[in-house]
């Protein structure tokens, strides 16, 4: 089902941005311990909160091997969008849900996605909030797993799709020093201006269509409160593609933005932006369908 587009506006005083998650000790984050039974792996299963203690119902995947090790794995965390807002009465309907879209819809209902975070030994998770995306519970939700889980927490990444996009560059603000790599998608739906502190030395990937909502004003301002940490205060100028371009951002060494064309997952730019023609909302699943972003994404290590 096509996410419906919200249009928020956000207004720059309610961030807070000079203070925020101080990594420390990681053994501090796991603070939400539960009696979690856990007995499946390499298959996708659906927790309702009420087994688990948790603030979310969310699905899950962990990779083969898990049940008999004893290290510690990496973690992608993904945030739906309004379309999947709600309150799930069964772990079917749940279940339902939470692979519509990202990593957990590629292991379901794909042989080559399951084979690939199976042999990538990645964790998955998608949580589904009832009415939106709220920093805190999202932290919340990350200290959670980190305490019935044995996440690797160099090596946490968390992407979004329109409203989930969204919310986790809300989430970045006071707690993005905690990921490995954050890459939001379709996220034209607010420009809080500051500089994003927490994501200093973060590497992140945005992806957008040019005509979707206001032809990337958002999702520009949105990365110029990433290039503000490197002393790059501009927006990235983007001018309308013919075919998917992406902009790259070296950070402080050269505090600039240069276009390549294609959608480009090598090189270490702290930051890019993949335009993708058109205005289709839907701009996260030839995203996620192409496995070179993964390769990218779990390539990174806080």
């Amino acid at each position: 089902m096509r996410m419906q587009w919200i249009a928020l506006v956000v207004a720059v005083g309610a961030v807070a941005c000079g203070s925020g998650f101080e990594p420390g000790d990681a053994d501090a984050w796991g603070t939400h311990e539960s009696a979690l039974t856990i007995t499946t792996e390499d298959q996708v299963v659906a927790r309702l909160p009420a087994s688990t203690g948790a603030g979310y119902g969310y699905g899950e995947y962990l990779p083969p091997g898990y049940l008999t090790s004893t290290g510690t794995y990496p973690v992608i965390i993904h945030l739906n969008g309004n379309g999947e807002f709600g309150t799930s009465p069964t772990e079917a309907n749940l279940l339902e849900v939470v692979t519509r879209h990202g990593a957990l819809k590629k292991i379901r209902y794909s042989s080559q996605g399951k084979a690939y975070f199976g042999q990538h030994q990645v964790m998955v998770f998608t949580p589904r909030a009832a009415t939106n995306w709220q920093p805190a519970a999202i932290d919340a939700f990350v200290s959670f797993l980190v305490a019935n889980y044995r996440v690797d927490t160099t090596r946490i990444y968390l992407t979004g799709i329109s409203f989930g996009g969204y919310g986790s560059w809300q989430y970045a603000y006071t707690y993005g020093s905690r990921l490995a790599a954050l890459a939001p998608m379709a996220t034209n739906i607010g420009a809080p201006g500051p500089t994003i502190t927490q994501l200093k030395n973060v590497p992140v990937w945005a992806v957008h269509s040019f005509a979707d909502g206001s032809s990337l004003s958002a999702e520009t301002s949105w990365m110029t409160g990433v290039t503000k940490n490197y002393g790059l205060f501009q927006p990235v100028q983007v001018t309308a593609p013919a075919q998917p371009v992406t902009y790259l951002f070296p950070g402080a060494s050269s505090p600039t933005w240069t276009p390549q064309p294609g959608v480009v997952a090598s090189g270490s730019a702290i930051a890019r932006l993949t335009v993708l023609p058109g205005g289709v909302h839907d701009c996260w699943t030839q995203q996620y369908d192409n496995y070179a972003f993964w390769d990218w994404m779990l390539a990174q290590h806080r």
